[in-house]
């Protein structure tokens, strides 16, 4: 276990797999909105033999501590860009899904591409609400799938007694209908650890980001990875791989995992794609 105390004093957790490593060209990997470093356990262990692999807990998710403020995306990448300067990384591959892609893209607004050799998004739309700016193609492009009324309702629910069936509902329409109770299971022990009322306030904020100025700037190599059984339209991100410059898709099928989770569905696969895709940036292949 190792831990990082933040500018605001705020104790994050993550996990190293070679920590007395090199420190160039590690995979540094973020989470999404409720869930943990732990998530990707079953990924790392296929990758830690050829690769150190870096999994942060985000502030008030997993084992990392508890903070009053900062639930915005923004500070989430304030407290990336820390964890890379802690650790002396001047060259990594970053790895976000869902909301963890949303802090890849606000640490790229904030600071540029320079400490990143390339980036991995996984299933997130770069808009998730149909803002009064969007009209009804660049929505639908974009994947945005809640209106301001639907949006507000799911914020709400966080902060009500039936909160914790309304995140039971939110997880199972993310997952394929092939994975099993304990896997559900656990993966609600993981969601249930994040506090309210910070998870609705992080969740407004995530929800109501509008990231596509951000995605032609990514200039290093870059994977995106949807799922054809995701509550997120595989069309999403498929423009998001159209707005960077050379990005490679992947769309997992339902047999290959293909949920909002596919590293935990079927990590096998997973890896495979990453590790080919890691191996032709580092030139190793």
């Amino acid at each position: 276990m190792t831990e990082l105390l933040t500018r605001d004093g705020t104790r994050l957790h993550y996990t190293d797999s070679d920590p007395a490593g090199s420190p160039e060209r590690a995979l540094v990997v973020l989470h999404g909105w409720s869930q943990s470093a732990a998530v990707f356990d079953r990924a790392a262990a296929l990758l830690a033999p050829d690769r150190r692999v870096i999994t942060l807990d985000h502030r008030n998710h997993g084992a990392s501590g508890r903070s009053e403020g900062g639930a915005r995306v923004a500070t989430l990448a304030a407290d990336l860009a820390e964890l890379l300067e802690d650790l002396g990384l001047s060259s990594v591959h970053a790895l976000g899904h869902s909301l963890g892609a949303s802090v890849l893209w606000s640490y790229v607004d904030a600071h540029g591409t320079g400490r990143l050799a390339s980036t991995t998004l996984v299933d997130q739309p770069s808009v998730c609400a149909i803002l009064p700016w969007l009209d009804a193609t660049e929505a639908a492009e974009a994947g945005a799938i809640v209106d301001f009324a639907g949006a507000e309702a799911f914020v709400a629910a966080m902060l009500t007694p039936e909160a914790e069936a309304a995140r039971a509902a939110f997880l199972t329409s993310m997952l394929s209908p092939d994975l099993g109770q304990a896997d559900r299971d656990w993966l609600l022990e993981q969601n249930l650890l994040l506090p309210m009322p910070y998870g609705a306030k992080l969740l407004n904020d995530h929800i109501m980001q509008d990231w596509r100025d951000v995605l032609p700037r990514i200039d290093v190599p870059t994977l995106v990875v949807g799922g054809e059984v995701s509550h997120v339209a595989p069309a999403s991100q498929e423009w998001i791989a159209a707005q960077v410059p050379g990005a490679r898709l992947r769309i997992f099928s339902r047999e290959e995992g293909g949920s909002h989770f596919p590293f935990f569905e079927a990590p096998e696969v997973f890896c495979e794609e990453l590790r080919g895709f890691l191996a032709e940036v580092d030139g190793t292949a």
